[in-house]
């Protein structure tokens, strides 16, 4: 009889507690979990971009559970597709057999083998591609980089600026690239008056530009625009230097110039022009210094310029997904995305209405081996 009357006394001590705890926290629900599948260079030629993107948005991911430890839970499924298009195709379609709410990709052109059918399938599709018109006629696409739809305007603003009329462009053979001469800068530049074009394409992977040097000098350009990848744009730089083609203000380069800065000398980066976030031209800005701090303490190495952007869009996400009812249809994704407004590393994190992030990209100039703005 005691026994009994000692389990029944346990028994209700048991619904007492369960009780006063659930009244101690009468609407928690369990986190929230948004998928995001990943599907980057990991490894390989192009594994710098995928690292990059992990590295960013590992970091915010880190804040994001110091700063909001009961917001939901970020679930980044990161895949390598070694940057080859076949293995993305195969990554994506291992992916889609669990639930994903957002999808990433990288870069070209592993993005465009599986773009369309992430187009159909309607999912949030952050893009890590320059191709100026990738977002042209999609619903479902978002960027957070820079591309070649921001920096053409920069490189025409800047031809402005200098009064150039005789103009060489040396840009890397790619659907993206010609897509960026052949339909933005070279027709503004002809309505502009400007006809006097020298324009030569390599293949990718060119790595001695003596050739194309001796051209240029022969045509005697008052502006030169340089376009490629790290390893071309080192290789160009070290073949145009010794034609004393390159002269300060006459040599406006790619986003990528920022990543070959990193294997070339003060001497031959000096009084070179080049298309720059704002993250990268002023680091001393006082959100952006602090965070490169972190970065460092962090990775032991400085960020590339695409780490911040990635941090971004793991904030943009995170930003969403408190402004909804989850778990959330593509569609209410979609919108809340678009409806983005926040600070960020990078500048105001908002969109515009082809899902490009607003950038703050500007003319940089190289100076005894640093890069500052042009016009502070």
């Amino acid at each position: 009889m005691k026994a009994l009357k000692f389990y029944f006394a346990a028994v209700a001590l048991l619904i007492l507690s369960l009780g006063l705890s659930s009244c101690s926290k009468p609407n928690q629900e369990p986190k929230a979990t948004v998928n995001i599948a990943c599907n980057l260079p990991m490894t390989g030629g192009l594994g710098i971009y995928g690292d990059s993107v992990k590295n960013g948005v590992e970091l915010a991911l880190a804040d994001i559970a110091k700063s909001d430890p009961n917001g939901p839970t970020l679930n980044f499924d990161w895949k390598d597709n070694t940057g080859d298009p076949k293995n993305t195709i195969s990554v994506m379609q291992q992916q889609y057999l669990k639930t994903v709410d957002i999808y990433v990709s990288g870069v070209k052109p592993q993005t465009m083998a599986i773009k369309d059918q992430i187009d159909t399938k309607g999912t949030p599709h952050f893009v890590w591609i320059f191709d100026p018109f990738i977002n042209k006629n999609s619903n479902n696409n978002f960027r957070t980089w820079v591309s070649y739809y921001i920096e053409a305007p920069v490189y025409l603003g800047y031809i402005d600026q200098m009064k150039a009329k005789k103009i060489a462009i040396i840009y890397v053979q790619l659907p993206h690239t010609m897509e960026e001469f052949e339909q933005m800068v070279i027709p503004e530049l002809k309505k502009k008056g400007i006809t006097d074009i020298y324009v030569d394409s390599y293949d990718m992977t060119k790595n001695d530009f003596k050739d194309i040097a001796s051209k240029v000098k022969k045509f005697n350009p008052d502006l030169i625009i340089m376009n490629g990848f790290m390893g071309n744009l080192v290789s160009m730089v070290r073949a145009f230097r010794p034609q004393n083609l390159i002269h300060n203000g006459n040599t406006i380069a790619v986003y990528d110039m920022l990543d070959a800065a990193k294997l070339l000398g003060p001497d031959e980066l000096e009084g070179i022009r080049v298309v720059a976030p704002r993250f990268e031209t002023r680091p001393d800005a006082p959100v952006v210094k602090e965070w490169r701090e972190k970065f460092k303490t962090k990775y032991k190495k400085e960020p590339l310029f695409t780490d911040p952007f990635a941090y971004d869009m793991a904030m943009i996400i995170n930003d969403a997904a408190k402004r909804l009812k989850l778990p959330a249809t593509s569609k209410q994704w979609i919108e809340a995305i678009k409806a983005t407004d926040i600070k960020g590393i990078t500048g105001q994190l908002k969109f515009d209405d082809s899902g490009d992030l607003l950038s703050s990209s500007e003319v940089g100039v190289f100076k005894n081996g640093k890069l500052m703005p042009l016009n502070k």
